[in-house]
């Protein structure tokens, strides 16, 4: 699974322990968005971040073809399977677990998604990395 790693600095609690104030301390994520404003707000089951820089967050402007022969799981039957690969856009539960991969995208906030088919109901859409048991498809759409 490919995965983000944010970091935090300790300055605050250092500076704290030297016997000097601190008024105000902020996490910034590391990578390529670090200069962005971010906000941590979990969205439902498994789901990443509902941050997206301002204008950027469209649910259908993210191209997919079907490139990987794999597939995989969702880990609930509730998974959300979503218009497009952000927390915000629209979306109905998988239904079913078991699921063939099509590519992947890193959408704006720097989350990966899998674009799926359930295979139970042909029903496709987007399903959050997080939510799938081996971690999502390793072809870049």
């Amino acid at each position: 699974m490919r995965t983000r790693t944010w970091f935090t600095g300790l300055a605050a609690g250092a500076a704290l322990l030297a016997g000097s104030s601190v008024t105000t301390a902020q996490a910034v994520p590391a990578g390529p968005s670090a200069s962005l404003p971010f906000e941590a707000r979990a969205t439902g089951i498994g789901e990443p971040p509902s941050w997206t820089p301002s204008g950027t967050a469209t649910c259908s402007s993210h191209s997919h073809s079907d490139r990987d022969n794999g597939g995989g799981e969702t880990t609930s039957t509730s998974t959300p399977r979503r218009s497009g690969p952000h927390s915000t856009c629209g979306s109905n539960p998988v239904g079913s677990r078991a699921v063939d991969y099509h590519c992947y995208t890193v959408n704006e906030s720097d989350n990966t998604w899998t674009y799926v088919t359930v295979r139970a109901s042909g029903a496709q859409g987007w399903v959050y990395d997080g939510n799938l048991t081996n971690g999502g498809s390793t072809v870049l759409c």
